[in-house]
Order: structure tokens, then sequence, then C-alpha cells
């Protein structure tokens, strides 16, 4: 490790996936100046670490998910200590898990600044987590949120914050990476068993209540009646997979909707849709909604979170209230009755709104300044 360096770590929960958003800024971020180390609470299952192969150094602490269910003090002291003999300068922590157990390793270590990234909505539900905010948000340097909206909500439940310590940072996406993606709709529909005359609706998400796949899966039923060579594709798995497939039977309908389950090509079978479709109850900032709309695809969204951040003023989507069925339904039925150049100017205009606001290199630019004044802030 060079020593002239400063030395960031990127705490994280688990390694599940690579996740493409954190690839591009750990890879993005003045790596001339700082060192950048990846850090889980979780075990190494030898699942392929693409930030690995590319060089950096990554930690497992080796905590399986039950043994955090609790406030583990095994955990808290083996993550204090490695702060101390990597000599961290910086301590950046995902989501709220890390967060508790990086403050306080941090304070033991010998009180290097903390970085907070919060990517969604309501995460101050319970009293518990308000008292565990009010002790640990106060002590952390600064606290980043993924949008706007991410940021009011904060501020609205966390009334003891000074809000200059609350600083916007979307999410993006490289555009570059997507663009690498050369596949094209016909092999993407090939993918999928599609055909290339049906019109097809999809959304991307983990299965869960918040993302609203069982208004959209009704929302769909009725828009066929008046577009019935559309198809409905969802691509994700979670808790809710099972339920969700058993509605689509019972409305008869299972067989004009297509569950992927979890998918590692998603960016190729974007290609197979006319449409995407985001049905969200609340959301911080998709990244899902990012990628369909770097890929030029127009876009029906509920009107909540950072989504109206996302699609802006812009000429791309069609924005309806969560959980409205026969908005979402009249939304589908619109969108799918423009003819082909008025809907691809649909895709242009999303295409366009993602280049000019959510590229990757502003997402990095931004964390860099935020280094560097935690940097100075701490020297002061």
């Amino acid at each position: 490790m060079n020593q002239d360096k400063y030395r960031i770590l990127h705490l994280r929960k688990y390694f599940e996936r690579n996740a493409p958003l954190s690839i591009s800024y750990v890879r993005g971020v003045d790596n001339e100046r700082f060192t950048h180390i990846i850090c889980y609470l979780g075990r190494d299952k030898g699942r392929k670490n693409i930030l690995t192969q590319h060089g950096y150094e990554t930690i497992y602490l080796g905590f399986d998910r039950k043994s955090t269910e609790h406030f583990n003090l095994r955990l808290l002291f083996r993550l204090a200590r490695l702060l101390r003999e990597k000599k961290i300068d910086i301590l950046h922590c995902q989501k709220h898990k890390p967060t508790m157990y990086g403050t306080i390793a941090a304070l033991l270590a010998g009180r290097m600044p903390v970085i907070a990234h919060i990517h969604g909505l309501g995460r101050t539900r319970t009293f518990q987590r308000r008292l565990a905010n009010w002790i640990l948000l106060r002590r952390v340097s600064k606290i980043i949120a993924v949008s706007d909206s991410v940021r009011q909500d904060i501020l609205q439940n966390n009334w003891f914050l000074n809000p200059d310590k609350i600083i916007t940072v979307r999410n993006c996406v490289d555009l570059e990476a997507i663009d690498r993606q050369r596949n094209n709709r016909k092999e993407a529909r090939s993918k999928l068993g599609i055909s290339g005359e049906e019109f097809v609706f999809g959304t991307v998400g983990r299965l869960v209540q918040t993302k609203g796949q069982r208004f959209l899966i009704d929302a769909y039923v009725q828009a066929k009646q008046s577009i019935p060579h559309a198809k409905l594709v969802i691509i994700g798995d979670g808790p809710l997979a099972r339920e969700l497939q058993e509605k689509a039977k019972q409305l008869n309908a299972f067989e004009d909707i297509i569950f992927t389950g979890y998918r590692r090509d998603v960016l190729e079978l974007l290609m197979a849709f006319d449409v995407f479709v985001l049905p969200s109850l609340a959301e911080g900032l998709s990244i899902a909604l990012l990628e369909a709309m770097a890929r030029g695809l127009p876009v029906i969204a509920s009107k909540v979170g950072g989504i109206p951040e996302v699609c802006g003023k812009n000429a791309c989507s069609i924005l309806v209230a969560p959980k409205n069925i026969s908005a979402l339904t009249s939304a589908m039925v619109k969108i799918a009755s423009l003819n082909e150049k008025e809907r691809k100017n649909l895709g242009v205009n999303a295409r366009k709104r993602i280049k000019d606001e959510f590229s990757m290199d502003l997402m990095v630019g931004k964390l860099t300044e935020i280094y560097h004044s935690t940097l100075q802030g701490q020297k002061k």
C-alpha cells in the first residue's frame, strides 16, 4: 500500500454481487491521491469480486447475517483493530449497519472522519433507529443522500442534524459501460422468448412490497384489454416472487407475464422493452431507472421519492400516483398508442437527461470534493 496516499475504507454489509455504481466510483475517484480499501462485514463466499480483480484490497470480516442481527462486540473490536492497522484516513459507510459499527469503531480507533451514505427513504421508522441516529449521526462528519428527497427525509426525521452536514450526491451510471453492451432488440427478445411483434412493458427490481409490482400486474391485465399483443417482463427476485406469480395465475395472465428471476444480463435485456415501468411506493434514487433511461427507453413511473428528480421536466416519462392502478393502466395504454417515432423521441429525451445530469463523471467529481473537504476539516 502506498503510504503517501490518503486511505479510504469503504465499509459495506455483505458482498452479494458486483454493483456497477460502486465499481465505477471507486475506480474513478482520484486514485492518484487516494488508496481505496473495500471491507465487508460478512464472509467471503467465493464469489468473483471485480474490485479485487482490479487490484483493490478487499477484506471480509467474516460475520454472517445471524451473528449481526444483534450488536456484536467481536465485530466491533475487529473493525476497530483493522482501522488502526490500515491507518485509515476516511471511513465511508454504506447504509445503516455499517454506519453503526463504523462510527463506534472509528471512535475506538482514533476519531477518524466518518461519512454515512444513505440510499433510501423512511430509514428512521422506529424509536430504536431514531435513538441510534441521535447518538451516531451527530458524530458523523458528513452524510451523503442519494437524492434531494432522501436528504429532505433525513432532515425531517433527524431534527438535531445540521443541514450543512447532509450533501446530495445523486446515484449515476457509467454511460460508457452501458454503451459497450452491443446486443440489439432482436437478440434481447430472443433471450426472453418474445417475438418482434409484441409490445413489451418491463420492470427491474427486487420483488418486495415497496417496488409495487403487484399494482403493475393489475394495471397490465387491464391495459391488455386495449393492447392485446402486450407482454410484461418482470426482472428480479425476492420474497414476493411466488405471491406475484400466483397473482398472475389467478388473473389468467401467467402466460403473458415473464418472470425472469435474478439476471446478470439486465442491461442486455432492457433492449427487449418498449417501455420501462417503475411502480414503486417509495424510492430513494433507482439505478434501474437510470439504466433504462440511459438505454433510451421511455418511462412510466410513480411520482415518489427521487423518481421525479431523475425524470425532470424533460419529455421522457409519464408519472403517476403510487398504488393508483387506474392511472397506471391509462399511462400504459397512452404510451402504447403513440407511434414509433413519438416513443423514440421520448427515449432520446430520456437518454439526454441521463447524459446531462446523471453521468458517472458528476458523481465522481462530487465524491472527490467531499473526500478533500473532509480531510481539510480534519486538519483544522
